[in-house]
């Protein structure tokens, strides 16, 4: 018996429905490893040609070049603006990561301390994020790479700044990792590890032994009255578990040799950046200053913060967040987007008034303690001699 036409038109089409819900729904359960396999260069680090590497002597190699003045210096390392595919490292003149360096991630992380002092940001060759989501030494060699840049950039900065005043270092996600690198590798020297009135190191996980190790002289800032030491938080919503468990367990650091090493079972720090301390006690939504969705606006265009958003607490290393109230400082809903820097900052106003309050911190303890005398500048050889006797004596 042959079945009538429209019932197997009926079943072909219900029979296609169904295979595009199954699919739907492999993808949507697949999406990350999806996202990671897109995004693999699947070309082995050691035999990959980079970029070409920038030169911070030429001002190109600035999204915001650094002058000399005699007031504060930041220095700011953006986040990741590249997600892969084809390189491990972001070429400096690569079309959409430009755009997202100027469009989101200057506007959001270096636009807090805009009006503090004079900005300075460097063009890196970061890594991609798909580095950021495997251990493979592959992975381990593009940061490298991305940080070295970096050093070479803060030197600049250093060389082109008038060698007196105050410093913030600033830095987002991959930007908060190679921040921790410059504490390590240059923040060594007490004379310029006075200058620094902060350091922030945002959602990159820092753990505490750090400081007992390569960064001494440098602590996590457990007041607001103190400066030379550390802000740092991965602010996380109590039910983004998969995404704090990444921060916790999997995040990686510099050791002493230079090496990346994972955050598995290390206790992190916390700065809560509402109460500016390491304190642990709630800051209410009442205390919060402000976030921004600072994407879009030109640099030197400041955004209007919205208050009262979300609380804040320090718990286990992370800091607990409220989902804020405007859908403007929400996550967006776009492919592997759990993975990506926030379009927004959630403490634009509170890290702004933050900064401004360490650099008077640092202000008043320089007039108060003074500074250390510069390290001679010429040494002068001593050479023995005889003594001789004075005559007639």
């Amino acid at each position: 018996m042959n079945m009538p036409k429209d019932k197997i038109i009926r079943f072909s089409l219900l029979g296609g429905v169904a295979l595009v819900l199954l699919l739907s729904t492999f993808a949507f359960l697949s999406r990350d490893n999806l996202f990671r396999f897109l995004n693999d260069p699947r070309i082995p680090f050691q035999t990959y040609v980079p970029p070409t590497a920038p030169d911070y002597a030429d001002a190109s190699a600035w999204a915001i070049p650094p002058h000399k003045g005699d007031g504060v210096s930041i220095f700011v390392v953006t986040p990741t603006v590249y997600w892969g595919g084809k390189e491990w490292n972001t070429p400096l003149d690569a079309p959409k990561p430009l755009e997202r360096l100027y469009r989101t991630a200057i506007p959001n992380w270096a636009g807090p301390f805009q009006n503090l002092g004079s900005v300075s940001v460097p063009l890196y060759r970061s890594a991609s994020l798909f580095s950021f989501l495997t251990v493979r030494s592959d992975a381990r060699g593009a940061r490298a790479l991305a940080y070295r840049d970096v050093l070479n950039a803060f030197d600049a900065f250093l060389a082109n700044t008038d060698g007196k005043g105050p410093i913030i270092l600033a830095g987002t996600e991959q930007g908060g990792l190679h921040i921790l690198g410059l504490l390590q590798d240059r923040f060594y020297d007490p004379y310029l590890r006075e200058r620094l009135a902060a350091a922030y190191v945002l959602d990159q996980a820092v753990p505490l032994d750090l400081f007992d190790t390569q960064i001494k002289g440098v602590k996590p800032c457990q007041t607001s009255n103190e400066a030379r030491c550390i802000i740092t938080y991965g602010a996380f919503t109590p039910n983004e578990t998969l995404e704090i468990t990444r921060f916790t367990e999997r995040s990686m650091v510099w050791n002493a040799q230079g090496q990346l090493r994972q955050t598995a079972g290390r206790p992190l720090a916390c700065v809560n950046p509402v109460l500016g301390s390491t304190s642990t006690e709630l800051a209410p939504k009442t205390m919060h200053k402000g976030g921004a969705a600072a994407t879009g606006l030109e640099w030197g265009t400041a955004p209007a913060p919205m208050a009262a958003q979300t609380s804040a607490q320090c718990t286990g290393g992370v800091l607990i967040v409220e989902q804020p109230k405007s859908r403007a400082l929400r996550k967006p809903l776009s492919f592997g987007q759990r993975f990506k820097p926030d379009p927004f900052n959630l403490f634009y106003a509170d890290l702004a008034a933050d900064a401004a309050q360490r650099i008077k911190n640092l202000e008043t303890i320089i007039e108060e303690e003074g500074r250390l005398a510069p390290p001679f500048e010429n040494s002068l050889e001593i050479i023995d001699s005889p003594i001789r006797g004075v005559p007639g004596g």
